[in-house]
């Protein structure tokens, strides 16, 4: 028996946790469980609770492998195209409505087709480079995702959503849908006016361009439902439409559709004289 209580009483009582790791065990899960009841209920999320969701989504975003990243940047290239193309089919079959009043065919043109591009894209989950500018910028800064990956992750973005517009721009033109008269100057017109802007005024217009679209994300991650997602995208991404700013990967559709019109356009314009400066 002596040996028995000794035993139990050389044994240690097991450390109490500290106060700092208590609250922070304490913390997460009702943090996790705020989340998730908030997206269950419906509520959009607080501006502090969504800055902190794209934080979460660059950590993800990070450990996707390249060619992950570079597939569902095909898909979200195509996806913009596709609202390029109705946005120049609704606004080229219009001309009488442009020229009696152009400030509203520039919002039904607004409105129509770019926000369906990047609404497919917010809820298919699709990897859009102009989104990732604001979402892993803001992993990087808040010291969750390193300079490495985070240039990763543009780089096979851009390069998927180039190769997915491309795509759409072949397809669209083996498909004729813009082969009418009036479509055809309509494209072939636009896409002279994008390469001669000049540099500045292209750089500030996609400054303009991508504040509106990250705003459309981060409006998209507050809203908890799909119709809230769509809706929110919807204001920004029209109000860049009607104003003339600049998208580099609208662009990427944009302009060779219109080379492939017929456009007098060259590869070197197309990349200097407009995709550069936009991107930049």
């Amino acid at each position: 028996h002596g040996c028995h209580g000794a035993g139990i009483g050389a044994r240690k009582s097991p450390a109490a946790p500290s106060r700092a790791s208590s609250s922070y065990m304490t913390l997460k899960p009702l943090r996790k469980l705020r989340k998730a009841s908030t997206a269950l209920s419906g509520a959009d999320l607080p501006p502090a609770a969504v800055f902190e969701a794209a934080v979460d989504a660059s950590a993800s975003k990070a450990g996707y492998a390249w060619d992950k990243t570079l597939v569902l940047g095909f898909l979200a290239g195509a996806l913009i195209g596709f609202g390029a193309l109705l946005s120049c089919v609704v606004g080229g079959n219009s001309p009488q409505l442009a020229s009696a009043n152009p400030g509203l065919a520039a919002i039904v043109k607004g409105a129509i087709g770019l926000p369906a591009g990047l609404a497919m894209v917010i809820l298919t989950g699709s990897e859009l480079f102009t989104d990732n500018v604001f979402v892993m910028l803001s992993g990087f800064l808040s010291k969750r995702v390193s300079m490495e990956k985070l240039a990763k992750n543009w780089l096979w973005s851009f390069a998927g959503n180039f190769a997915g517009a491309l795509c759409l721009v072949y397809m669209s033109f083996l498909a004729k849908t813009t082969a009418s008269s009036a479509l055809s100057a309509s494209v072939i017109q636009l896409a002279v006016a994008k390469v001669n802007m000049g540099f500045v005024t292209l750089f500030t217009k996609g400054i303009l361009c991508n504040w509106l679209v990250c705003l459309a994300v981060w409006m998209a991650m507050a809203a908890q439902t799909a119709p809230g997602k769509m809706l929110s995208v919807l204001v920004p991404i029209s109000t860049f439409v009607a104003l003339g700013f600049e998208h580099s990967i609208a662009n990427m559709f944009l302009i060779p559709q219109g080379m492939l019109a017929g456009a007098a356009v060259t590869v070197r314009q197309f990349l200097v004289a407009n995709l550069l400066p936009v991107t930049l």
